[in-house]
């Protein structure tokens, strides 16, 4: 690696640009995959709340089952998001087929990334706020890291931690920024109303549980995702010299 790869520095700018870029351009395709692993789940555990809380039964592990298939379905999202940004910032345009394949290939390895993941910032969190806020910046580009490179499932932390060095206030800066844009919308659809007026034992507004939820889930999963594949792409770049082409040829 360079000197100067190794002193360069994240255009946030750029990242949140090339993040509106590439959704405009495939916006159609990865809203397809999306709404098929995301939208699809929401819109079941959804309707099975409605159903459960209208009956007055309790709705526990039903909530568990529903939850778990949505983050399965998530993680393979990652992957073919990941593999469509990829092909697009190659100058070509990605499919459902193609990306969908990556994704489920790509989906064990994934899930024993994201387990681990999920486990070090909980541990993190418990401890203070602070080392779960560290872990979860140094590791933001697990995911992509071993999807486009394939190294081992912990070497590609240890990938992550080598790429994000020296920006990880810039990528704590776009993950805070993500966040309060996301707790504005949440506010304005009224999402904390419904979950205050679950928890309170209440009933649940069907448009809302629906739709909006759901559309919801399915915009924060495909703006995470593009953005995390946008980001890695990026550092990818500023530290190794490495354009996009490069990475295509791996899934060549």
């Amino acid at each position: 690696m360079s000197d100067l790869g190794a002193s360069a520095k994240l255009d946030m700018g750029r990242v949140i640009q090339q993040l509106f870029a590439v959704l405009g351009r495939n916006f159609a395709t990865f809203a397809i995959l999306s709404l098929i692993l995301t939208g699809i789940p929401a819109v079941v555990v959804g309707f099975l709340q409605l159903t459960y809380l209208k009956a007055g039964s309790p709705f526990a592990w039903q909530s568990f089952v529903g939850g778990l298939v949505a983050g399965l379905a998530a993680l393979i999202l990652q992957g073919t998001i990941i593999y469509g940004t990829v092909t697009d910032l190659n100058g070509r345009r990605p499919n459902v087929a193609d990306s969908l394949s990556v994704g489920l290939r790509s989906f064990l390895p994934v899930l024993g990334i994201g387990i681990l993941w999920y486990a070090a910032i909980v541990f993190g969190m418990v401890l203070l706020v602070v080392p779960g806020l560290m872990i979860l910046v140094a590791w933001a580009v697990c995911i992509p890291a071993y999807v486009a490179e394939r190294p081992t499932l912990t070497g590609a932390f240890g990938r992550s931690a080598q790429l994000t060095r020296g920006n990880r206030w810039r990528i704590l800066g776009l993950m805070l920024l993500y966040f309060i844009v996301l707790v504005i919308i949440e506010a304005l659809l009224g999402v904390f109303s419904n979950a205050s007026r679950l928890a309170a034992g209440g009933t649940l507004p069907f448009l809302q549980t629906i739709v909006f939820v759901p559309l919801l889930s399915v915009a924060n999963a495909l703006v995470g995702a593009v953005g995390t594949a946008v980001l890695y792409v990026e550092l990818r770049r500023i530290r190794d010299g490495v354009g996009a082409e490069s990475l295509a040829a791996i899934f060549d």
